[in-house]
Formats: structure tokens, sequence, C-alpha cells
């Protein structure tokens, strides 16, 4: 998923920003896909090219905002506090804002049982949906670093997992912090009366 800046937000969903810079250690989207925005409707990814800091161009900070080539490296830097070297790649990701949200996966609650199981089994810190899960319950609006002090998860590390749940269906994301979708709450009553 690509997140703005709530100043940001307006101008996307105007249409006036439709490129974006990110500086990951891999891509977090692929072309063709289309993501939830957070802020309502979704973004389309219609390109994403890997650049190194040195050949980006002062053309390419303006069609994202910058006023040049290293106020948008900067920018890009300043959103994870990495070094950044001329051999550093960046991603520039291309998109158009669509008003309506993505449809969201549906699951049975059987299907939501076996993923929840296979992302525990995955985790090397051992199970954490349930308990994710519940803490939103019990927390809704909560942002995340209070939440992840209560799993001993980093906050970023935490709000990663709770993407994991938001791409089942299981959760939102509001304003501040997280509730859960009606499929998130059906899933833990039905563990409650099992």
């Amino acid at each position: 998923m690509v997140s703005f800046t709530s100043e940001d937000r307006g101008r996307v969903a105007a249409g006036e920003i439709t490129v974006t810079w990110r500086l990951w250690k891999y891509a977090h989207v692929k072309a063709g896909k289309v993501y939830g925005s957070g802020f309502g409707g979704a973004i389309a990814v219609e390109d994403v090219r890997a650049v190194r800091a040195a050949d980006i161009r002062d053309a390419d900070a303006h069609e994202a905002g910058q006023p040049d080539a290293s106020a948008l490296i900067e920018f890009a830097r300043s959103h994870t506090g990495r070094t950044v070297t001329p051999d550093t790649v960046l991603y520039r990701v291309q998109f158009h804002y669509e008003p309506d949200d993505p449809p969201k996966p549906e699951y049975s609650l059987e299907e939501v049982s076996q993923r929840l199981e296979r992302l525990d089994e995955a985790s090397r810190t051992g199970p954490w949906t349930l308990l994710t899960l519940r803490l939103i319950e019990e927390n809704p609006g909560v942002v995340a670093r209070n939440l992840a002090r209560e799993t001993e998860m980093y906050k970023d590390g935490f709000k990663v997992n709770v993407r994991k749940l938001k791409h089942l269906g299981l959760t939102l994301s509001l304003p501040i912090g997280y509730e859960l979708t009606e499929l998130g709450q059906a899933y833990l009553d039905a563990l409650v009366e099992a």
C-alpha cells in the first residue's frame, strides 16, 4: 500500500498527484493492482520502477510535486531515516485515484481461521493474530504504538501485522488506530461460541 500525508490526501483524490517516490527495501506495490487508499477510495498503480538516487532528475521531482531532485530524495529519506547514497534505490510509483474502495476479499470463517493459522505458523515470534484482533476489539481508535506495547512488539512490526489482517478483511484503519470489520468481529464471536 502507498500511504500519503494528510496534506497530500486531498491532492491525490483531486488527481493533482499521480506520481510518488518511496525509499523501500523492495517494491511494496505492483503495477496493475488496486490498493485501499486509507482515506476512502483506492490507489490504482499503473507503473512501478526502481531508480538509483543518482539517476533522479529535477523533472522527476516536479512530477511528484517537489522543487528539485535533492528535495525529492530528502522527502523520501525523511520517512525512513535511512541514509541515501547515489546507489540507493528509490521506487517511482505512478498511479491514479479511484473514488470507490477496492473490493474486499470475502472469506468464510473457516477460511479466515486457516489463513490466521498460517500467519501464526509463519511468524518467528510466535502466534500473534488472536492477540492483535482482541486488542483492536477492546481498544478501537487507539494509536498503534500503544497497542504495540501490549504485544511487546515494535510499532512498525505491529503495523505490518495489522496490515495482514486488513488484507484478510478483518480490520479497518481509522484516522487514529483501527477497528474490526464485521467479518473480524464475527470471527471473534464465533470463537467465543465454539
